[in-house]
């Protein structure tokens, strides 16, 4: 018998491999390729596998529990995002262009196994049951933010996958290669402890462009950072971050928006508006708390005002407050709306108010590039 095996074609060895590599995976995530190998060999009764056979398996160990070809696509330092459309292809998203790559030597089953592997050893659910996950992941010493898709959800039955690179530092607004007239007029705002709301859509910017803005917060201000993926990192000695797990009770953003408040802020940060935390939020803004700032998906200034009242009428316990009257609490209390486009900031507003349910506001800046 053990001569037989010894004879078996790499991709044999590999099935008597993965075996084992499954079975042992699921009890503990830390493996080491020995590990693996040995116990097959001992299961098997024989004390060695042929050098090409071994090398072979290592590499296959590799791809899979430690996502080697993931690492091979980060050698692009510009590299803003990835996205794995399949087993086979993936886009590479830089600043200005992007760029389609073949994936070689790597299975649908192996695919699909890799990221479950990943997501494990990011102490992760993702399933069936809990088929989207999003979590702050790090690869080869880069920090990313990884958002997982399962099979499940799709007609093609297929996972998606996308990886979006997170800085270590956060940014300068001096490096950011806006107009000094811009930077002027932001530092400006944040010295004043204005409330600020950044509008966007994916990618264009907005978050990096929240992390300048932080940079600018004098140390000694005591900041509170609401976050439900981590992407802002600290930036102050006098920095409270919390990060939400919706799943759990009493710790969702709009949990925290409210524990906040109790805990003495100089200014509340939320990382992105997109459901309940809308209403301890503008009610925070309402009862005069300054220097709160937060992102919003939108198409200009106008529309993230009336984005963020829609947002507020949606998700209000009260549901007869005429909009209206949430437009006008809206308008009353940001009082300013920066927009980004393309990484860059396309226009600056500063909200004057509203009549019925359109806002108004006198743009201070713009971007015709």
């Amino acid at each position: 018998m053990n001569e037989k095996v010894l004879q078996l074609y790499p991709r044999e060895v590999l099935i008597l491999f993965k075996e084992h590599y499954k079975k042992l995976s699921a009890k503990d995530i830390n493996l080491v390729f020995k590990t693996v190998l040995i116990d097959v060999l001992n299961e098997l009764g024989i004390s060695t596998f042929k050098n090409e056979e071994i090398v072979f398996l290592e590499k296959w160990f590799n791809n899979i529990h430690h996502q080697a070809f993931i690492k091979t696509l980060l050698v692009n330092e510009k590299l803003n995002e990835i996205i794995f459309h399949s087993h086979e292809a993936a886009q590479l998203i830089f600043h200005v262009q992007k760029e389609r790559v073949e994936i070689l030597d790597l299975s649908a089953e192996d695919f699909q196994l890799s990221f479950e592997i990943f997501a494990l050893k990011n102490n992760i659910s993702w399933n069936f049951s809990e088929p989207f996950a999003s979590f702050k992941a790090e690869i080869q010493g880069l920090e990313f933010r990884a958002t997982l898709i399962h099979h499940s959800t799709s007609a093609n039955r297929k996972s998606k996958i996308f990886l979006r690179s997170l800085q270590k530092t956060s940014p300068s607004l001096n490096l950011l290669n806006e107009t000094p007239e811009l930077v002027s007029i932001v530092q400006k705002l944040i010295k004043d402890k204005k409330n600020i709301l950044i509008s966007g859509s994916t990618g264009s910017g907005k978050t990096t462009f929240l992390r300048a803005l932080l940079n600018e917060i004098p140390k000694e201000e005591h900041v509170i950072v609401l976050e439900d993926t981590h992407e802002i990192m600290t930036f102050s000695p006098h920095q409270t971050s919390l990060l939400s797990q919706h799943e759990l009770a009493k710790k969702s953003l709009k949990d925290y928006c409210a524990y906040a408040l109790r805990m003495s802020p100089d200014r509340l940060i939320v990382g992105e508006m997109r459901s309940t935390e809308v209403v301890p939020f503008m009610l925070a803004m309402n009862t005069g708390h300054k220097g709160l700032m937060s992102t919003i998906h939108a198409n200009s200034c106008g529309d993230a005002l009336s984005r963020i009242a829609l947002l507020f009428s949606l998700y209000a316990e009260n549901k007869e407050i005429d909009f209206a009257l949430i437009t006008k609490l809206a308008c009353k209390n940001i009082d300013y709306v920066i927009h980004m486009e393309n990484k860059k900031v396309k226009e600056l507003a500063r909200v004057l108010g509203s009549e019925d349910v359109t806002p108004y506001f006198e743009l201070l800046y713009t971007n015709e590039s």
